[in-house]
């Protein structure tokens, strides 16, 4: 049932119908999204940097923008996350390398308390924790055994595309007390599935695109 008591944030509503208007495909100006949602040129330029920053929109060579990659890759990567916080009860993540750092673009949480919790946008050093050991130290899985945050441990896999650059990774987060290392290990191998799922996925969307 909708909140009727719910107050609308214009700058929210306006990244949401800019986004619906380039939901299409087609690479557009800023006047031309300007008219089309019935906002300043001023507001929609600023409103699209954002987006851009998060990988929300691209911004071509003419100005021009469209749909960004992250978007779309958050979609693909959310049957994962789901599965992955079915079969362990942890908060699953999707993070991806933007500006030096690993940002977070999709994430399932669990419904109990005792969990650890993550915003989309959030952004973590890259030479730290499970991820850090995928993306920098290259390995096929990332442990981390509360280094990076105090009593949390976690497991991660890296997402990779068609050129073999580690673009990203599927993460799972957990509480010591509710994580040991054995289920440690099982979430760091389903972690690298996934992560390995998506990748074949991304590869094959880019083939797609190329043809």
């Amino acid at each position: 049932m909708a909140d009727s008591t719910y107050r609308v944030v214009p700058a929210v509503d306006k990244a949401a119908r800019l986004l619906a208007e380039l939901s299409s495909g087609d690479a557009l100006g800023i006047s031309e999204l300007a008219r089309r949602i019935t906002a300043s040129k001023g507001t929609v330029r600023d409103i699209l940097l954002t987006l851009a920053q998060h990988g929300l929109v691209n911004r071509d060579a003419n100005g021009q923008f469209q749909r960004g990659d992250a978007s779309d890759i958050a979609s693909l990567a959310a049957p994962y996350l789901r599965e992955l916080e079915r079969t362990f009860g942890e908060t699953a993540l999707f993070g991806m390398v933007a500006g030096g750092r690993l940002e977070v673009v999709a994430r399932v949480e669990p419904a109990h308390d005792l969990h650890v919790t993550a915003r989309v946008g959030y952004r973590i050093p890259l030479d730290a924790g499970a991820h850090g050991k995928v993306i920098i130290g290259e390995l096929p899985i990332g442990y981390d055994d509360g280094s990076y945050l105090a009593g949390v441990r976690a497991a991660a896999g890296p997402v990779i595309d068609k050129r073999g650059r580690r673009i990203g990774v599927i993460m799972v987060v957990g509480f010591k007390e509710r994580v040991d290392l054995k289920t440690l290990k099982r979430m760091g191998t389903s972690c690298a599935r996934a992560a390995s799922a998506l990748s074949a996925r991304l590869d094959t969307r880019a083939s797609m695109g190329a043809a």
